[in-house]
């Protein structure tokens, strides 16, 4: 147990430093771009984001989106890092569950970008925080003690209200990616989701893995099992956190590039108020409680 916990906390200052520092330099390095317009291989019109900075061949949505993210780690993952590993090397259970909970975003996060953005010269830098992620999310669960976690968040735990909305979400992910599909072939035109990219990388993400679990997670959690309570958790924090930068992004194509409109805020506002919710609410049961 003790040299699980000292994997974990060296996972935990690396990706730290990794995180601040790529953060940093792509805020850095960002111009505000020069937007142009570019017909895509499948005929299609894109506006990329242009300029000289690290998001160039990107489009104004995915580079404002990855903006955002860029903005979110750097003044929120960081810290939020500090917090769980001082929690976590104190022997308490919400500094255990925090560090599962930023190892899944990383894991989460860096996938997309390493997967879906164009080429750029923080590749490797990526890279290596998705890999972070994926091993410091295994190691920080291989120290949990999951058959008495039920009992350690409390018998207060809103259990069935997180179910509920676990499943839900699942399948508004679920009804809002297979719309982009099916439409496109129904209509026999590329989706417009795709621009200029190769494939729909998000869309197979959520629908081969995040719908799934969010749809066992619910499940498992109304039905009381500790895998759900535990599950739960984890996806609850990573809607916030990605439902946080979907705003920001949102905000900054309506105001700055005219993409939009602040109606179509409505939905991910609301899908991240609960996850913030209920994430909040989740980490306060677990206080006191150790790993």
């Amino acid at each position: 147990m003790k040299n699980n916990k000292s994997i974990v906390l060296i996972l935990s200052v690396l990706a730290v430093i990794l995180l601040f520092g790529t953060s940093l330099a792509a805020i850095v390095m960002d111009d505000g771009g020069n937007p142009s317009m570019y017909t895509s291989v499948m005929g299609e019109d894109v506006e990329l984001y242009g300029g000289a900075g690290l998001y160039q061949y990107d489009s104004v949505f995915k580079a404002v989106m990855f903006r955002g993210f860029d903005w979110l780690s750097l003044l929120v993952m960081v810290p939020l890092f500090g917090l769980g590993v001082n929690l976590f090397h104190r022997g308490k259970l919400r500094g255990q569950l925090l560090l599962a909970s930023l190892f899944t975003y990383l894991a989460y996060i860096y996938l997309i970008g390493v997967m879906g953005n164009m080429f750029n010269v923080l590749f490797l830098a990526w890279t290596g925080l998705f890999s972070l992620g994926v091993f410091g999310l295994i190691f920080t669960l291989q120290g949990v003690n999951l058959p008495r976690l039920p009992e350690k968040l409390g018998a207060r735990f809103p259990r069935k209200s997180v179910a509920i909305y676990v499943i839900a979400l699942g399948f508004v992910l679920m009804i809002q990616y297979l719309i982009q599909v099916i439409s496109s072939y129904g209509a026999g035109v590329p989706p417009a989701a795709l621009e200029h990219y190769t494939t729909l990388e998000l869309a197979a993400l959520e629908i081969g893995i995040m719908v799934p679990l969010h749809w066992v997670g619910g499940v498992l959690l109304w039905r009381k099992q500790a895998w759900g309570y535990l599950m739960a958790t984890l996806l609850a924090f990573a809607a916030a956190t990605v439902f946080i930068a979907l705003n920001t992004a949102l905000l900054m194509l309506s105001l700055i590039y005219g993409q939009g409109t602040l109606a179509d805020m409505v939905m991910p506002m609301l899908i991240m108020l609960i996850a913030g919710g209920f994430s909040i609410v989740i980490f306060s049961q677990g206080k006191g409680a150790e790993v």
